[in-house]
């Protein structure tokens, strides 16, 4: 898949989540920004734009209801295990476009593919109903 070079910001407070990713995304043809705290986070995106946010959800290194509210690009919360459903409900109401076990790869991969190609899709049918408004 052609991702034009898409940018993702990976935050989370473990390193070996952080490397596994950088490289799983990278071989995917990401450009890829890891950080380990939501103050990391929170300059990475004054500092630039990002395609999405992979964001860890356990405070206080990485608080991803804080960069749900924050962002303006799609989050998608990464967790350690399933969280109960009233939690999972909880940060789809705040924005988070999916949650995923950041343990499993592939998982993440389809995440990170789905919600940029509908975030893609989305801009395609804004640049086409702007287009009809024109003539």
């Amino acid at each position: 898949m052609n991702h034009a070079r898409k940018r993702i910001l990976i935050s989370d407070c473990d390193a070996e989540v952080l490397i596994t990713l950088e490289h799983v995304l990278e071989d995917d043809g990401f450009d890829t920004t890891t950080a380990s705290s939501t103050d990391e986070t929170l300059r990475f995106l004054k500092q630039g734009q990002f395609d999405l946010i992979l964001a860890a959800d356990h405070p206080p290194e990485v608080d991803c209801e804080q960069l749900l509210r924050d962002s303006t690009a799609p989050v998608v919360a990464m967790e350690n295990k399933p969280r109960h459903p009233f939690a999972e409900s909880y940060l789809l109401s705040l924005g988070a476009r999916r949650i995923v076990n950041k343990w499993q790869r592939e998982e993440v991969e389809t995440a990170v593919n789905d919600v940029l190609s509908v975030q893609a899709r989305e801009a395609a049918k804004r640049a086409v109903a702007g287009t009809a408004n024109l003539g």
